[in-house]
Order: structure tokens, then C-alpha cells, then sequence
């Protein structure tokens, strides 16, 4: 019994590792998380969905984006689909669904696809609809990943 195993192990070692022949046609969407506490300055891109808990300044391209209640935006961003709990100030092009919840503050420069705000949520700046021929700002799948 013992002699089988040892050839067995012996036979995987020269034998060519196999290659994945199928590829998962369901991408998964990366998530990125901008933990409470935490202080970002800079540039983010990324084809799935950013949430923001702490504190962020700079620019911001993504499929999705979420401000929660603790989260603070100072930002020019570019997303399909934003939701705000918390605060938002800068320029915003969101060619989706905006949606200010109760505890939300948005200001500043605001084009958006369709508009949602609940009682005691807050608009306030420059606002517009935009004119979007409903193409994603980012693809949701990529070619060659």
C-alpha cells in the first residue's frame, strides 16, 4: 500500500500541472472599503463599489458608490449609482440613482441620472439632470482579466 502511494506521488511530479479550462462567466464586483477612522487623500478607480465610513478628498471613479453615515466626501466624482448617509461635498456626475438618505448632505456641483431624497436628507448647490445616452461610466466586466 504504501509502495502505490509513493508512485502515485512520484508519477504527479513529472506529469504537467492541468490547466483551468473554463473561466467563470459571473465576475464577481470588487468592493472597496474606506474603514471609520481612516483618512484618504487621492485618486480611486475601480469598476465595482466604493463605501466610505471615514474620510475622503480627491478624485473618485467607480460603478457604485455609498457614503455612509460616519463617511465625509470631499470629491469630484464620477459613479452610476451613489447613496449618501453621511456627507458629500464637491462635484458629483452620477448617470444612475442618487439617493440622499434622512441623515445625508449633499453640496455642490450635482448631475444625476434619477433623484431619490428622503425626509430630512439635504440638496443643496447646483443641480441637474443629466443628459446620459446610458452608457456606464465604467464597464462592469473588462475584457482580459
Amino acid at each position: 500500500m504504501w509502495q502505490k502511494n509513493k508512485q502515485d506521488a512520484s508519477k504527479k511530479d513529472t506529469e504537467p500541472s492541468k490547466v483551468k479550462l473554463f473561466k467563470n462567466p459571473l465576475k464577481t464586483v470588487e468592493t472597496t472599503i474606506i474603514s471609520a477612522g481612516s483618512k484618504l487623500e487621492g485618486r480611486i478607480e475601480t469598476a465595482g463599489t466604493l463605501i466610505v465610513d471615514g474620510s475622503v478628498t480627491g478624485d473618485i471613479k467607480c460603478s457604485s458608490l455609498e457614503i455612509l453615515q460616519d463617511g465625509n466626501l470631499e470629491a469630484k466624482v464620477e459613479a452610476e449609482n451613489v447613496s449618501v448617509a453621511g456627507n458629500f461635498e464637491g462635484e458629483m456626475i452620477c448617470n444612475g440613482k442618487l439617493t440622499v438618505f434622512n441623515k445625508g448632505k449633499v453640496m455642490g456641483n450635482v448631475s444625476y441620472g434619477t433623484l431619490s431624497i428622503e425626509s430630512g436628507g439635504a440638496l443643496d448647490g447646483s443641480v441637474s439632470k443629466s443628459k446620459s445616452d446610458g452608457t456606464p461610466i465604467l464597464p462592469l466586466h473588462q475584457k482580459g482579466k
